[in-house]
């Protein structure tokens, strides 16, 4: 398991450096990109927000590079916020492989899998963070969202019981 973490903290290390030139990261990232607007497109598919386009095309923004966008027609209150968001959920998806699959590999002393086990979930990982452009895209839902749980929370205490309890099962 240790030496799993070392591998997968080597990755990390590596995304982080070649961040620095736009070759290096377009390349090595390039499966944290697809991860994340993938993220996108089917959390927009399934909660009707209507993908118009997908975009893998590295492309000059301003200052910046857009390595990915993924483009939507049917945006609105109740579903921009876990789209924008969606790509949060490759942490769950890199936490499973981790365990369910990296760390078995590296503990059989399957090396070669391990790693490139490890390099997948280090861009899971790496790109699982959204964008300032998700962050603008999900703003009023996400305060729309936040009310509602904020409302549920006070008007339903078996809402906070059933929660500690999640969290008190989660960490025990």
């Amino acid at each position: 398991m240790i030496l799993a973490l070392f591998l997968l903290s080597g990755w990390l290390i590596l995304l982080l450096i070649a961040q620095r030139q736009f070759f290096h990261i377009a390349l090595l990232g390039f499966p944290g990109v697809v991860l994340h607007e993938f993220m996108h497109f089917i959390i927009g598919l399934l909660l009707f927000a209507k993908p118009a386009s997908f975009n893998l095309i590295p492309r000059r923004s301003g200052e910046r590079w857009q390595f990915g966008s993924v483009s939507f027609t049917g945006l609105n209150i109740f579903n921009s916020a876990p789209v924008a968001y969606a790509p949060l959920l490759l942490l769950g998806v890199a936490w499973w492989l981790f365990h369910q699959w990296m760390a078995p590999q590296v503990t059989a002393h399957h090396y070669l899998e391990g790693t490139l086990t490890g390099y997948v979930i280090a861009c899971a990982v790496f790109y699982s963070l959204p964008s300032v452009t998700d962050i603008k895209v999900g703003g009023w839902s996400t305060l729309f969202w936040g009310a509602i749980a904020a409302i549920a929370l006070y008007q339903f205490p078996i809402v906070r019981v059933e929660i500690r309890k999640m969290v008190m099962v989660i960490f025990q």
